[in-house]
């Protein structure tokens, strides 16, 4: 146990780039979805694969563009979208995190429940990194001005609502998101930025 805190704490978050891209390439090379709702999806991992083993740089500029256009509600305005991606990294690629919102205000745009997503490699679970690094996003939220960001997971996700209470989340409500399937049970949690809540 000693043995993974100190793993924890000694992992970092960067930013994408050429220089540690190849990571990332593994990651996916060996089955790794960078979504989280697409993990058995093998089609879209290789279509991943594929678009960034034939443009890397073009791959990456999609990848870290920080200003994109929402439209995945039906029947409402597009919604422009800040980005901030990050890969979580440990000596080498080990996931990534995202933080995301809406540009001068942290309201949540219409087809995102949360600020956050990130997902961690399968050979690097278990470690705390993903705990980890919500913990290192905080600050980052905290200099965009928020003082509380949302992150989710399903009710029946225990590893993820386990990182993020051990981050220091604090359930505000249970109910649907309606970009997910109408029975889907989402847990939302409020985490502080700075201090408490």
């Amino acid at each position: 146990m000693a043995e993974q805190q100190a793993t924890a704490s000694s992992m970092i978050l960067v930013e994408p780039s050429l220089l540690n891209v190849s990571g990332f390439e593994n990651a996916l090379a060996r089955g790794w979805s960078p979504d989280p709702r697409r993990q058995q999806d093998k089609a879209y991992v290789e279509a991943e694969l594929a678009a960034l083993r034939h443009d890397r740089v073009g791959f990456l500029t999609r990848l870290t563009s920080s200003d994109v256009i929402a439209t995945s509600v039906p029947d409402r305005e597009s919604q422009r979208l800040v980005l901030r991606p990050f890969w979580i990294w440990d000596g080498e690629f080990c996931g990534y995190i995202t933080f995301r919102h809406l540009p001068g205000t942290s309201h949540l745009p219409l087809h995102l429940p949360g600020h956050v997503g990130y997902s961690i490699v399968p050979w690097k679970q278990r470690r705390s990194y993903a705990t980890q690094a919500l913990r290192l996003l905080l600050p980052l939220a905290a200099q965009a001005g928020f003082e509380r960001i949302s992150v989710i997971c399903n009710e029946d996700n225990l590893a993820s609502r386990r990182v993020i209470e051990k981050a220091g989340g604090m359930l505000h409500r249970t109910g649907a998101d309606p970009s997910d399937a109408p029975d889907t049970v989402k847990l939302f949690f409020w985490l502080a930025t700075v201090g408490g809540l």
